[in-house]
């Protein structure tokens, strides 16, 4: 187990060393089927983000030609909420060559730079690219990824839907991150076993599934300035920029309280 913890953490320390770096911000491959995805269920009297991200997201969708499924009804009602994230993705993947899942509050904020840049970036470090994903200071941020329809993307999906929906004590439900936490594990810790099997020397053989691809967080899950600020003592995000492609409200209202972060998303939307 320490050596799993260690490993883990040395991992960590060299994602900066592991971006794929986005070097064409609006290359276009028009033959690539691109979708975006979102699940916003949220009551309509007590806020307007359901109607700020149906408005940025098919704005920016719409300028690009990517079909857009902004998803406000629950496909299930008896399971962990988020399950209906992770069945909006499963039930769109084999449209499409790609599929962009999105949080409901991130917010498109360059509408010059496309999907097709994250993808192109992730090919160039491996044709393999399946999942592209990106770390903030708790490592993977599930609040946007883009997940490739393929073997490995739809049988990685299946197992975190296994996952998040197994029985106790195997059920990954009750986690403090929800589906982020399969997801993770899955991208992880597998890869990790196998790198402190092996009779490699030195540091870990292996560590992420060769299928991920890590993107900088600023690439496609920025967070605002002021979230950044008063966490930044505990834990190094990436804060928005003029120029990112999104900003990202993902445990905004938890820090900074929700009628703020509504005053922000309104003027970034």
């Amino acid at each position: 187990m320490q050596r799993i913890a260690g490993a883990s953490q040395e991992l960590h320390a060299m994602a900066g060393r592991g971006h794929a770096e986005v070097v064409d911000a609006e290359f276009r491959d028009h033959s690539w089927r691109i979708g975006l995805v979102t699940y916003c269920n949220y009551n309509n009297s007590a806020t307007n983000l359901t109607a700020q991200s149906r408005s940025s997201k098919g704005a920016y969708a719409a300028r690009h030609g990517y079909k857009l499924m902004h998803i406000e009804e629950p496909f299930v009602t008896q399971a962990h909420p988020w399950m209906n994230k992770l069945i909006a993705i499963q039930r769109n993947l084999q449209d499409f060559d790609w599929l962009f899942w999105v949080d409901c509050d991130l917010f498109f904020m360059n509408p010059k730079k496309t999907v097709d840049a994250l993808i192109n970036a992730a090919y160039s470090r491996t044709p393999e690219a399946s999942l592209l994903i990106a770390e903030d200071g708790m490592m993977l941020n599930s609040g946007s990824f883009l997940l490739r329809n393929n073997d490995w993307g739809a049988d990685f999906l299946a197992r975190t839907v296994d996952l998040l929906s197994a029985p106790m004590p195997q059920s990954f439900q009750h986690m403090p991150w929800h589906e982020q936490a399969p997801l993770m594990y899955l991208g992880m810790v597998p890869s990790v076993l196998e790198g402190l099997g092996s009779q490699a020397p030195g540091p870990l053989a292996s560590g992420y599934d060769p299928h991920v691809v890590l993107l900088r967080q600023r690439a496609l899950n920025s967070y605002p300035q002021e979230l950044v600020q008063k966490t930044q003592h505990a834990l190094p995000h990436e804060g928005f920029e003029e120029g990112d492609l999104v900003v990202s409200f993902n445990g905004c209202s938890s820090v900074l309280g929700r009628e703020f972060c509504e005053v922000v998303a309104s003027s970034s939307k």
